[in-house]
């Protein structure tokens, strides 16, 4: 039998690797990994409440909504809402 020539599949692909390269696309990350969560306690009604409002906003958008993008979306225009309305409407429900 004659010897083999050249290099073998497993070496090949080990020399087909290219080395790490800059590119210009965007990646997304996940800002929330490795933060706790932060627990909310909702009665029933109030978790009910919450789901209507996200089907309601939800049926406005086509992208899917979830109550924790709804509670991000609050935090985000914080400066907006008037804060005496909230504060009665706190002082209303509890």
């Amino acid at each position: 039998m004659s010897k083999l020539e050249g290099s073998s599949a497993l070496a090949r692909r080990k020399e087909s690797q290219r080395p790490d390269r800059i590119t210009t696309v965007g990646s997304r990350r996940n800002v929330t990994t490795g933060t706790s969560p932060t627990p909310i306690r909702l009665t029933p009604d109030e978790r009910a409440e919450l789901n209507l409002w996200v089907e309601e906003l939800q049926g406005l958008t086509k992208k899917k909504l979830t109550a924790a993008k709804l509670m991000r979306g609050l935090i985000h225009m914080r400066k907006s809402i008037n804060t005496g309305k909230l504060i009665e409407a706190i002082k209303d429900i509890t």
